[in-house]
């Protein structure tokens, strides 16, 4: 169990890795003078989401129909609308009908020997209970060290997995010991036309979801992609050749990145390389369903999620007015119309304050602000940070419904793990009175 609540966390914490530059930020995001107003949601039509981890779940969920009644019954008793199931985990491989992709059998310990349909019996028994269920894939990733995958058993496709660079050179990630999840690079045609291909399948195949989220819909890191690929398509986007490729983008000072001559352009690009991405999975989708929703997740520290390659503001939010690392045109690669609704991770341990990212309620504030109100914020709660906390769980599942457009509680491993049903329960009753 130690080791699935690690791989839970290790997004989480990579994002706290790459922070050494904040004297180069003006960390000044949330002083945008307000959100546009908008017509206010009621709490009874927010949508409260569970998400479902494939890894950390799998030993209750893998092989037993009667366990995945059981908490969608509880879900249901604790007041969620909504289920986001992880169907594409780390390793790459699927838990859904696919011709494409090869099924998950073995996550961790945990070996799936049953041959019914894993999302579809959590489609059909989700609507069963008067829920939605929408499929998650992590979109950029390809396997593991522990549970193998793809980039593994496919050399193939060696230059689909991310070039990585650090201040000993390029490596494939591959090679990286570092490296605990193998990311794809997300500038390959040949990865993103993968990519695309699955989420036509799913759309296909299983007419009845309710949605489509990307995870890992990013790049690894400000590590990466330095591949000959990524650095061909950069020079076709800026209109010249590199002379001295990466150290004309960047430097690395240990963890500090040094931005060199086109360090900007270049964040830039990969910002273009992911809308992109995304405008052509809405459209594929739509073209199958146009019923069917296209969300994501992000966490919500929007001042150093251009290290991921990320732009999940507002085209309207022109980010070089606060941030020295954006240009002018950063702005015009923000996706958050693209969206049919978003997720954003508020997973600061405080619950309250509002001129930081790293509190819950600062966190939502952060995102209305960078997404202009464009689409609907769902702030999504970290349920490891309310362990033996109870009173917090409570607090943060209303502070969450209040402040922002809906609850995503991350993950249903704590509310089993930390018995936190009754707490979720109680946070959404409350803010289901201010309605009143």
């Amino acid at each position: 169990m130690k080791k699935s609540l690690c791989l839970l966390y290790s997004f989480f914490i990579s994002l706290c890795l790459f922070s050494s530059c904040e004297e180069k930020h003006k960390e000044v995001a949330w002083e945008w003078p307000y959100a546009p107003e908008r017509e206010k949601i009621p709490v009874s039509q927010k949508p409260k989401i569970l998400w479902v981890d494939a890894s950390a779940n799998f030993k209750y969920t893998a092989n037993s129909k009667e366990n995945i009644v059981k908490y969608i019954n509880l879900a249901k008793a604790s007041g969620f609308t909504e289920i986001v199931l992880d169907v594409r985990p780390g390793c790459g491989d699927v838990l859904f009908r696919s011709e494409l992709a090869q099924q998950a059998k073995k996550i961790g310990e945990v070996e799936r020997t049953a041959t019914w349909d894993y999302l579809g019996t959590f489609i059909e028994e989700a609507h069963r209970a008067g829920l939605k269920l929408n499929a998650s894939i992590c979109a950029m990733v390809g396997g593991t060290n522990r549970d193998g995958g793809m980039l593994f058993r496919e050399p193939e496709k060696k230059d689909w997995a991310t070039t990585m660079y650090y201040s000993s050179g390029l490596i494939s990630i591959m090679d990286d010991t570092n490296s605990f999840t193998k990311f794809f690079n997300p500038v390959h045609p040949d990865v993103q036309q993968y990519i695309l291909d699955l989420v036509a399948e799913l759309a296909t195949q299983y007419p009845e979801l309710d949605g489509i989220v990307y995870d890992y819909g990013r790049f690894e890191s400000l590590h990466s992609d330095f591949s000959d690929i990524t650095r061909k398509k950069f020079e076709e986007y800026i209109g010249k050749s590199i002379t001295n490729f990466p150290q004309d983008i960047l430097r690395w000072n240990g963890n500090n990145p040094v931005p060199g001559e086109f360090y900007k352009q270049w964040l830039e690009f990969r910002a273009k390389v992911i809308h992109d991405l995304f405008d052509k999975t809405r459209r594929v989708i739509k073209n199958i369903n146009p019923n069917l929703r296209f969300g994501t997740y992000t966490g919500c520290w929007y001042s150093s999620y251009y290290e991921l390659g990320v732009n999940w503001a507002s085209k309207e939010y022109d980010a070089s007015r606060y941030y020295s690392w954006a240009t002018p045109d950063y702005k015009n690669y923000g996706y958050a119309s693209l969206l049919d609704f978003y997720m954003t991770g508020a997973y600061g341990k405080e619950l309250y304050g509002t001129d930081s990212e790293w509190t819950v309620q600062g966190g939502i504030l952060t995102a209305q602000k960078v997404t202009r109100n464009e689409i609907p914020v769902i702030g999504g709660l970290y349920g490891l940070n309310y362990y033996q906390q109870p009173k917090n769980c409570e607090e943060a599942t209303y502070l969450t419904l209040t402040v922002g457009d809906g609850l995503m509680f991350f993950d249903m491993i704590y509310l089993i793990m930390y018995d936190q049903w009754n707490d979720v329960r109680k946070g959404i009753d409350r803010a289901l009175a201010t309605d009143k």
